[in-house]
Formats: C-alpha cells, structure tokens, sequence
C-alpha cells in the first residue's frame, strides 16, 4: 500500500503480519500522511536479512523509515505519527494530561498485555526447551492474561474509546483483542463488554477495514468471531 508523493519525506514501514505492527499500519492510515507499507516475513527469517538489518540492525518490527532515519518500537511510532497529523487528533498535545493518559495507556499494553500474550504464543523464550517449564510459563501467563484484560475492561469503563475520541492508542488496544482469540489461547478468557464494544468501534472505521485487508493480504489469517460476518466485504 503506497501513498507516497513527491515533495515529502518519505515514509515507509515494515512490518509484521498478525503482528502488534498492525497498530503502526492503521496509525498511518488514520493519520492521512503519505507512506508505504513493507510486510516482512519474520517466519521465514526476513527479518533477519543483510537488507533488512541494515534498515534496523536489532531485526525487530515495526520499523518506521523517516527519510534516512529509522524509528522503531511501536509507541514510538505511534506516537510519532499522531504527532505529525494533529489535525486528526490521534493523540492529545503535549504537555496535556490527557497526554500522560495516553502514555498510561500505552505503556500499560507494552508491559505487561503485551509480555503476557508472548508468554503464551513463545514461551520457549522464558523457559527454554523443557516442556514441563514451557507449560508451567504458559499456564501462569494465561492467568496474567485474563487478569490485565479484566483490567482493560475496568479501565475502559463506559467510554467509548481509551481517551474519550478515536487515537492510536484505540488502535493498539484493537490488536491485542483480535490476539486473544488466537487459537494457541486454548483456555477461555474473561468476557470484557467493553473491551468488545471499543473492539467493534474500531473495527467500523474504514480506514481500519483497507489496513487489516493490506495485512491479511500479506499473511492469511482469521478475524475475531465477533468480525467474521461482513469481513467478505472488506476492500
């Protein structure tokens, strides 16, 4: 997905498919800024590729090229991208408390959400190759998980976004509740009605819809139960 046009620094991200880069890519998209899209297969190793290590030489995604510059770690893509389109209002201004709300927030999906779904999708990376210790992390990472979606859903509360009105950081926590329905989650979770609500929020944005389209595009995979029907309407 190319948006690019003569004049402005270029914008380019590489990302991941069914990966929290999918954050980045509706930020870009929402933000109305002129970029590309790269999807890197990380499964087959294209992370990890003279070419792309050259671009981030930590082979982590999402990576976002400025021009010659790279930007990489999610909120600071986020971040970066709500602040070059403030017209959209895709994050509050800086200095503002609200500012600092979104932080919060960010924060709180990068450490611990995030961290609980890893231990669940690769444990191996905590708990090396003993199967018993991989089930062990596996088994406390979905009681982690269960407890910071509650959370989630306490937080959210009767608003109908994070911060009151659309931002990147509803595009975050959008990844994170298409996670939970992963197949390799084989335990129920906590029902959250308005993590759900917001979920379906975001979900209507047709910006949201072209972005999750370029991304199973890049790698097939299903949607939440919730999106299914519809989905076949997607651009």
């Amino acid at each position: 997905m190319e948006h690019n046009s003569a004049g402005e620094t270029p914008l380019t991200l590489y990302y991941s498919p069914k990966a929290c880069s999918l954050a980045s890519y509706i930020a870009l998209e929402e933000s109305g800024l002129d970029y590309s899209a790269v999807p890197i297969d990380i499964r087959a190793g294209a992370n990890r590729t003279p070419r792309y290590l050259a671009i981030n030489p930590s082979g982590g995604l999402p990576t976002l090229r400025v021009g010659e510059t790279c930007v990489s770690e999610s909120q600071a893509i986020l971040i970066h991208a709500a602040d070059q389109a403030l017209a959209h209002h895709l994050i509050p201004p800086p200095g503002s408390l609200a500012r600092a709300r979104a932080h919060e927030w960010m924060n709180f999906i990068s450490s611990p959400v995030h961290p609980a779904f890893r231990s669940i999708f690769r444990p191996q990376l905590s708990a090396g190759d003993d199967p018993v210790v991989i089930e062990a992390v596996r088994a406390q990472a979905m009681v982690k998980l269960g407890d910071v979606l509650l959370e989630i859903n306490r937080r959210l509360g009767d608003a109908p976004f994070a911060l009151g009105g659309f931002s990147v950081v509803d595009a975050y926590l959008f990844v994170f509740y298409l996670w939970s329905f992963d197949a390799r989650i084989r335990t129920a979770l906590p029902a959250g009605a308005a993590y759900a609500a917001l979920a379906e929020r975001v979900w209507q944005r047709p910006d949201v819809r072209k972005v999750v389209a370029g991304d199973r595009a890049a790698r097939a995979y299903d949607l939440a139960l919730e999106f299914l029907i519809g989905a076949e309407d997607l651009p």
